[in-house]
């Protein structure tokens, strides 16, 4: 690292400290900033003045460990926001995002202009952000020389267009979808399946219990699930980026599902110090994602207004992927680790990392954690991959090259998780370029025991992109090409979190019985639960063998009475479920809204009928007596995976059946029934057809 950066880290690494041992920043001063005035002609706003200021307040009133991707990186995204519209007008070409301000004479582009115009714009951003700490950010421009009661509004003056910039940033972003002016609460309704203390459904996510303190406990909330919803920096729609779904984390692909669990526990065992170390380094987002870029805009001897444009550029390429990496994660909702470890093994014992200075150690898997705190929210894909690869391309693009050549020293037993074991001697963990930094970066998750690998490698398949899209927007505002922005708004709900997690999450936990279950419908039979909220009504096991309708049903089962207050039904295995209705004219068929619960497939049931299971979705055609149903013939699969060997069509029914989705070529998906030309699978949440002919088949496939 340069001189200068290494006395940055130094100032910034003794703020925090302070701050962790004071456990609060000073209203009046904030720590170590005694005398700290600096001539602003000659200064670097945002890494001498801002950052130094800023980051203490993040980790006392934001997140203590620096680990909360998702806030952090929205403060530090609009503070640039601000200071980049700020120092518009001061370029030849360059036009503000949000603020679009007169061009200045060439005259008065100076450094003293733009960094006063810059620092204006911080210090409003983080009033508005930030408000609480008010005191910091007057404090932090009276050092500089500056005065936090100018508010004047000629935009022709640098303390004028700073107070604008800033203050139409602040504007810009308000009400993006990540609700800030609600304290960033959840606008989604998301509730989770699993409670902290009950493990229902071994595929969806549980939230952990953390320990604060003596005797102190909290259960972990999806932090900002709304971030699925927030508008973009980069002109994309993040509805059109997905993922496959994280097949191995369903219990019914069981042999899967036990070896991804087996690969964390077998690297867990296996620990090393610099895995330990770079696990630490990259959960810590400020050390990783900004401590990298100041070290490559020190080396390339960046401007103060450049430095903060690829500042800026690095948070909107993190802030895009997390966009569509938070729409994924609450769609599939997945499991972490500790949960599956605990739930394939339970009493049983493993061996893993012990615990802090333990090392490898047989342990209870129910007793297990992983060496890195799990983050507040589910598994897959990996968010922390995401910002990497959004980071690295950011900045491959932003500065030229794929050189870093970033070194970061840890002296012996100074490790976070493990202080005074490791790392047993000095080590210096060294990234030669952005491609080593982000591989590392996402392989620290699986490190870490917070992922699993599929999590990591679905998030480097389409993260790349994001830093690609960020630039090519950021390049057309330096060359003056796009229109001034309008304030961003927040997306529509994602119409696939909708349709296969809102049921979900409303229904998956058993209403409390207002009366016991009929004696009919306690266990019909062991395939069949029913879980109800009144007695008016009797169940009947149906022979499926001669029940008029679609072929080759898995299950079947009567209900009758007054079911006007619902019952949950649960078939073991998974497909999809249809409710038969007898009616005068004709029987009705009709598809039931349907979710997941512990290897079951379940419907919220409030009117009599015939409800039945069926290996996959079935087409309707409609005519005067009402619903038939065009039965596919197939055969069911057990244990059978595809692999495309093309860009395949996903159909809803074989033989040209409505177009569904694309599916990339090398893509793994498990197939649960066949006809002669097209297999059955599960796709992006939702079940459909491919063609047989441009697939490699294994296991039991005929």
């Amino acid at each position: 690292m340069t001189f200068r950066l290494i006395f940055y880290v130094v100032k910034v690494t003794m703020f925090i400290l302070t701050m962790l041992l004071a456990g609060s920043v000073s209203a009046q001063r904030a720590p170590g900033s005694e005398g700290a005035t600096f001539r602003i002609a000659g200064a670097n706003p945002l890494p001498d003045i801002v950052l130094p200021r800023l980051i203490p307040i993040i980790a006392a009133d934001v997140s203590l460990t620096l680990g909360d991707a998702t806030l952090i990186n929205r403060i530090n995204f609009v503070l640039a926001l601000g200071m980049v519209d700020a120092a518009a007008p001061y370029h030849p070409s360059a036009v503000g995002i949000y603020t679009r301000l007169e061009r200045q004479p060439e005259t008065q582009h100076t450094t003293r202009n733009i960094n006063i115009a810059m620092m204006h714009a911080a210090y409003h951003v983080l009033s508005g952000m930030l408000p609480e700490r008010q005191a910091v950010w007057r404090e932090m421009m009276t050092d500089s020389g500056l005065d936090p009661e100018d508010d004047g509004r000629d935009v022709n003056s640098p303390e004028g267009i700073g107070n604008a910039a800033g203050k139409g940033a602040l504007a810009g972003r308000l009400f993006d979808g990540m609700n800030q002016t609600g304290d960033y609460a959840d606008t989604t309704g998301y509730a989770p399946v699993n409670s902290a203390y009950n493990l229902v459904d071994a595929s969806r996510w549980q939230p952990g219990i953390r320990r604060q303190g003596n005797g102190i406990y909290t259960v972990q909330q999806f932090v900002t699930p709304q971030l699925a919803n927030t508008e973009p920096f980069a002109s994309f729609d993040p509805r059109e980026f997905r993922v496959g779904p994280p097949l191995a984390s369903d219990p019914d692909n069981w042999e899967a599902y036990k070896r991804q669990a087996d690969h964390v526990l077998s690297i867990s065992a296996g620990l090393t110090d610099e895995e330990k170390m770079k696990a630490e380094l990259f959960d810590n987002k400020i050390l990783s994602l900004t401590y990298s870029y100041l070290h490559a805009a020190f080396v390339n001897n960046l401007s103060p207004a450049d430095f903060a444009r690829g500042y800026l550029l690095a948070m909107a390429a993190a802030l895009d992927g997390s966009i569509t990496i938070w729409q994924e994660k609450a769609r599939y909702d997945g499991i972490r680790p500790f949960s599956a470890v605990r739930h394939i093994y339970d009493d049983e014992t493993v061996i893993a990392w012990g615990g802090p200075g333990r090392g490898r150690a047989e342990i209870p898997a129910k007793a297990w954690q992983s060496y890195l705190p799990e983050a507040d929210h589910p598994e897959y894909p990996s968010g922390s991959t995401c910002g990497c690869y959004a980071h690295a391309q950011a900045m491959r693009r932003f500065l030229g090259t794929d050189a870093l050549d970033w070194t970061v020293s840890y002296p012996a037993g100074s490790s976070r998780i493990e202080p005074g074991f490791a790392p047993e001697q000095d080590m210096e963990l060294n990234f030669a370029t952005w491609t080593d930094f982000a591989r590392d970066c996402g392989q620290s998750r699986v490190w870490g025991g917070v992922h699993f690998q599929a999590a990591v490698d679905a998030s480097v398949e389409i993260c790349s992109v994001f830093g690609d899209m960020a630039f090519d927007y950021y390049q057309s505002t330096i060359d003056g090409l796009v229109p001034e922005r309008r304030p961003a708004q927040a997306l529509a709900p994602d119409p696939l979190y909708v349709t296969s997690n809102a049921n979900a999450a409303s229904r998956a936990q058993p209403p409390e019985a207002t009366s016991p279950t009929p004696e009919s419908c306690e266990r019909v039979v062991d395939s069949v639960m029913v879980t109800s909220a009144t007695s008016g009504f009797e169940c009947q096991q149906v022979e499926i063998d001669g029940l008029d309708g679609p072929n080759n049903l898995i299950n079947a089962l009567e209900l009758s009475g007054d079911l006007s207050l619902g019952v949950q039904v649960c078939f073991k295995g998974r497909g999809a479920l249809l409710l038969l209705e007898e009616s005068i004219d004709a029987p009705r068929l009709s598809f039931v809204n349907t979710y997941g619960l512990a290897g079951t497939t379940c419907a919220w049931i409030d009117q009599p009928g015939t409800l039945v299971l069926v290996p996959t979705q079935v087409s309707f055609q409609e005519s005067q007596a009402g619903i038939a149903v065009n039965a596919v013939q197939y055969r069911r699969l057990d244990n059978c995976a595809i692999t495309t060997t093309h860009k395949l069509n996903f159909r809803a029914a074989p033989d040209g059946g409505e177009l569904l989705d694309i599916i990339p070529l090398e893509t793994t998906l498990i197939a649960q029934a066949r006809t002669d030309k097209w297999f059955n699978v599960s796709f992006r949440d939702s079940w459909g057809w491919v063609s047989a002919d441009f697939v490699r088949t294994d296991g039991n496939c005929e």
